[in-house]
């Protein structure tokens, strides 16, 4: 982790702007703890010339197809994401315009945050490492994270497990009104499609999830049961903020999991 922190300065130091972190790294920042193992940052940026995997070659070893290669075998994956959401503008097919909705929201709800990173095993903790950044709100992360479970593919595909674990830990660690609020203000229909996904993965299809999140944590002692109610809580949460809680899913954007 304090790798990963010290290479989070390095991105900001070759001089990617307006970029944010997100993914699982993201995600164990807003819940103050390294709960499953990574290794790769993920970050999106609305920086269009040049573009931001140009930038982050400056501190490359190599480029992937997806971001840059440190020099000690770190991945850095960078999207780029419009200054500015035109809706007429989006992709016809739902799991491309999911995609978009889901990270141009990430970008445009991101707030610039100090992350610490502190060493607890020692009395009164050391700090490892320090770094100022825009962070991804934890609704933006549920969203993008609902996303990929239903778009993996080949041999991404066994990470639909940790995005679901990511999910759960999200919403179970005191997020879930906060989460249901922002949700109700998503651009376009995403927020809809989130919580009607949420049900679905958590309620419809309680059993396989908890299968997922033993499979990324063994330790991890959720059961159905409780999946289905952390579930039906959330779709009770949004219908309360006054929200619809469920959206027709076209062809192309299959619920989590299917």
């Amino acid at each position: 982790m304090a790798n990963l922190f010290g290479h989070l300065g390095e991105v900001d130091r070759a001089g990617l702007t307006d970029w944010a972190l997100i993914g699982g790294l993201a995600v164990m920042a807003r819940l103050e703890d390294a709960h499953r193992p990574t290794r790769d940052i993920d970050t999106l940026s609305r920086q269009v010339d040049p573009e931001p995997k140009v930038t982050l070659l400056g501190i490359a070893q190599s480029e992937t197809s997806t971001g840059v290669l440190l020099p000690d075998g770190t991945k850095v994956d960078v999207i780029g994401v419009e200054p500015i959401l035109d809706l007429d503008a989006l992709p016809d097919d739902d799991r491309h315009r999911m995609f978009v909705l889901s990270h141009w929201w990430m970008a445009e709800t991101a707030e610039l945050v100090t992350l610490t990173l502190v060493d607890l095993t020692n009395r009164g903790g050391n700090v490892l490492a320090r770094c100022r950044i825009r962070l991804a709100r934890p609704a933006a992360l549920v969203a993008a994270k609902l996303q990929s479970i239903g778009t993996r593919r080949g041999a991404t595909v066994a990470k639909r497990e940790s995005d679901a674990y990511d999910v759960y830990r999200l919403l179970r660690t005191g997020h879930l009104h906060e989460i249901a609020e922002e949700l109700g203000g998503a651009p376009a229909d995403l927020g809809t499609w989130c919580v009607s996904s949420l049900e679905g993965l958590f309620v419809d299809r309680s059993d396989q999830t908890a299968r997922w999140l033993r499979n990324v944590s063994p330790a991890e002692r959720a059961e159905a049961g409780d999946l289905s109610a952390l579930g039906s809580l959330m779709v009770e949460e949004f219908r309360r903020l006054g929200r619809p809680s469920s959206a027709p899913h076209r062809a192309g954007v299959p619920p989590p999991g299917r």
